[in-house]
């Protein structure tokens, strides 16, 4: 894990939550995925795998079971029924010159990229990522750098999301790639693995549509307390995030403040236009590149509420009713969404448009036109907090959004 970069462009403070401006509908017959997946993240499966990586003795990129780690972890992906997994080999040509570490660090990298492809929309890609490399500053790291927090938490949160979107048999309609990447820690010196694929991904035209990236997430002092990147640009994948935080863990968000930057392996995606959303613990580890980052150090039921995040978003992302579309061809945007009182529609486009708000049962609880340049509020006051769906009825056709209520 590389120290995040923050405060490049500080709009808000850390406790001002960003949704996306839309949240969709549930398409009908998948009500219940996200709970029935969330009731399968399992903090053996969690301990199994962090245990088994701390176990290889050292992950440093140029340790010699470098591609002996990688082929492991295909095998994990192939043990739930993964069938599309490849090592997506690369060459790295640099130096590392930190502190005690001086190496020559030409080798053959190896990341780890599983896919399930979509059955609707498979050229729509979203990604659940970590690194699988470590480092330790005092020490050889050829011989002993164990990095159960930093990062075989991150690759935990990845491995398990995968089993568990196998186990319960789910079917995206977008495709997902559960993707570890290698050389992480080579990151300040070029060649990560990360940054490789992020930019052969924007150099073929990939669609990626958000990137949950995890990058140690199994430290807490008792905080309980999980923090969410904030980045300018993503409001949707943040949004998304947070959402699933709040309503499927017990976990108290740490919001970042809005920036263009997270650093890590989310950057070189964010860096070739991608969005995404960057999760870590929110109090750092003082075992941080240290021989004692072991998983005794770490707190396994607070990294499985973690990975509730990072799975549960892959599955709202595929599940909801996606009309982003159809909502920027109306004109339409809706703030703030969760509301809290009112709930404003602007209007930009030159037509009028019928807004109307009902529950989840279709019964209507507010109707109103909002004219061409114009904003109207809804009061959502007397609402219980919960799940509305607002229709918006315009000159280029009918479209639903989700408002959150959370009074």
């Amino acid at each position: 894990m590389k120290r995040i970069t923050l405060a490049l462009f500080v709009l808000f403070t850390t406790t001002h939550i960003v949704y996306p401006q839309n949240f969709y509908p549930e398409k009908a017959g998948n009500q219940g995925i996200i709970e029935q997946a969330m009731n399968e993240i399992s903090p053996d499966s969690v301990t199994y795998f962090i245990q088994s990586l701390q176990n290889m003795g050292t992950r440093f990129l140029i340790a010699e079971n470098r591609k002996a780690v990688a082929s492991w972890i295909k095998e994990k992906f192939h043990s739930f029924g993964i069938t599309n997994v490849v090592l997506d080999s690369f060459q790295c040509y640099t130096n590392i010159n930190y502190q005690n570490l001086h190496y020559d660090t030409t080798t053959w990298q190896y990341n780890v990229v599983a896919t399930l492809k979509g059955s609707l929309y498979p050229d729509e890609i979203s990604i659940v990522c970590g690194h699988h490399d470590d480092v330790v500053v005092a020490g050889d790291p050829e011989l002993f750098a164990p990095g159960a927090d930093d990062n075989a938490s991150g690759t935990a949160a990845v491995l398990e999301s995968a089993r568990v979107i196998m186990e319960i048999a789910y079917q995206p309609e977008s495709t997902i790639r559960f993707i570890t990447f290698a050389a992480e820690e080579l990151m300040y010196f070029g060649d990560a693995g990360s940054e490789y694929y992020a930019a052969k991904a924007a150099d073929s035209g990939h669609n990626i549509k958000m990137v949950v990236n995890n990058d140690m997430i199994a430290y807490d002092d008792g905080s309980w307390e999980i923090g969410i990147s904030n980045v300018i640009g993503s409001e949707a994948a943040t949004g998304i995030a947070c959402f699933i935080a709040e309503n499927y863990t017990t976990l108290n968000l740490e919001l970042w403040p809005p920036s263009y930057e997270t650093g890590a392996d989310l950057q070189p995606f964010l860096d070739v236009g991608y969005q995404g959303v960057y999760l870590m613990e929110s109090v750092f580890n003082p075992h941080y590149h240290k021989e004692s980052d072991l998983i005794e150090n770490c707190d396994i039921p607070y990294c499985t509420e973690v990975i509730k995040i990072s799975c549960g978003s892959l599955l709202y992302n595929d599940l909801t009713v996606d009309n982003k579309e159809m909502a920027a061809m109306e004109k339409i945007s809706v703030f703030p969404n969760p509301a809290c009182g009112p709930l404003n529609i602007n209007n930009q486009s030159t037509f009028s448009k019928l807004i109307t708000l009902t529950d989840l049962h279709g019964n209507i609880l507010q109707a109103e036109t909002v004219e061409s340049r114009q904003t109207i509020q809804l009061n959502t006051s007397g609402y219980a907090n919960g799940i509305y769906l607002m229709k918006v009825a315009g000159n280029k056709g009918t479209y639903t959004t989700k408002i959150s209520v959370m009074n």
